[in-house]
């Protein structure tokens, strides 16, 4: 017998031909697995004080990156409307990244969000309600783990 060789384990226990994950759990092959891109379509109203605090429109609350574009409009009335702040939290860092006029609109791209955030800052007048929209199309990834069905 050769150094290295041993009569005590049989031969027929070294099969390579194993899976290194579990064939099927619940009618889910997890050897297989698909990358999907999905988009994330969505308006919300911006109805908030003039009252310099930021406020929270979109947290991210999953470990998906959404990177695409929104929009910020300020519907205000351009004469006693308030101002807008956006504040965006990403992959970058948490930066102000656009003021937005009343009755103007803004497109911010991004990368990797974590949230956003607008603050209303009155003008001279005495609008005391902020209003507009945020309009959000974004994209993310996830992976889909294939049915045993489909093989």
């Amino acid at each position: 017998m050769m150094l290295g060789e041993s009569d005590d384990i049989p031969k027929d226990n070294c099969n390579d031909d194993h899976k290194l994950c579990p064939e099927e759990i619940k009618g889910f092959d997890f050897c297989r697995k698909e990358e999907e891109l999905r988009c994330f379509k969505h308006c919300g109203p911006i109805s908030q004080p003039c009252d310099c605090n930021y406020y929270n429109h979109f947290t991210s609350r999953s470990n998906l990156d959404f990177s695409g574009l929104i929009v910020i409009k300020n519907t205000g009335n351009s004469a006693s409307g308030c101002s807008m702040e956006v504040r965006v939290t990403d992959i970058a860092g948490s930066a102000i990244v656009a003021t937005v006029s009343p009755g103007a609109s803004v497109p911010i791209f991004v990368e990797c969000l974590r949230s956003l955030d607008i603050a209303c800052f009155k003008n001279e007048s005495v609008t005391e309600t902020c209003s507009g929209e945020v309009i959000f199309d974004l994209e993310y990834c996830t992976t889909r783990y294939v049915s045993h069905r489909y093989k």
